[in-house]
């Protein structure tokens, strides 16, 4: 079964950092997240045909977004709105891409890394797209921090698929800069 993720970069780093002002106070600043531990946690010993992570700018930084590519995980970056500073369609061009990739290729398994529930009532956003997806015979599996995990997203993923929390393995994908390195790298 083909295996295709898709990472809202912008929620899961944001809510995360909300999550280590609890786990660990005063470093919030310095929080990061270990993208290859946390893409390990989200394969869980399955073969990925395909990934994909949006995000916003800042941070512009070559260094974190080669990141993502040295794990071969296709990269889309968009700036921030200039009189907002708000991110601008990010959540829109991963629902984007999850619907050309249900139109494309056989059905398999989506895995979705976010928190983001909004939309849903007027008909889009990730649950929509979660719900076409498994309208199309996907398998479908949602990851995100329990913290800030929107509770129709979270359900919807329980009821038609799989929910996974990463606060079970905060300290084995995230670290503090120059404080605290990952825990483990197996997960």
């Amino acid at each position: 079964m083909s295996l295709s993720i898709f990472w809202d970069n912008s929620n899961i780093w944001l809510v995360g950092k909300k999550v280590s002002q609890f786990k660990e106070p005063g470093d919030e600043f310095a929080f990061r997240i270990h993208f290859a531990n946390l893409f390990d946690f989200v394969l869980n010993g399955r073969t990925c045909n395909y990934s994909y992570v949006a995000g916003s700018i800042p941070p512009d930084t070559d260094q974190l977004w080669q990141r993502f590519k040295n794990l071969n995980i296709s990269v889309y970056k968009q700036e921030r709105g200039a009189q907002s500073g708000c991110e601008v369609a990010i959540d829109e061009i991963i629902q984007l891409e999850m619907a050309n990739r249900v139109l494309d290729v056989p059905p398999g398994k989506m895995v979705l890394l976010t928190g983001d529930g909004s939309g849903y009532s007027d008909g889009r956003g990730f649950i929509k797209q979660l719900e076409r997806a498994k309208n199309h015979k996907w398998e479908i599996e949602v990851v995100s921090w329990d913290a800030g995990c929107n509770r129709y997203l979270r359900a919807f993923a329980q009821d038609n698929g799989t929910y996974r929390s990463l606060e079970p393995v905060y300290y084995n994908v995230t670290f503090i800069n120059n404080k605290r390195w990952v825990k483990s790298s197996s997960i």
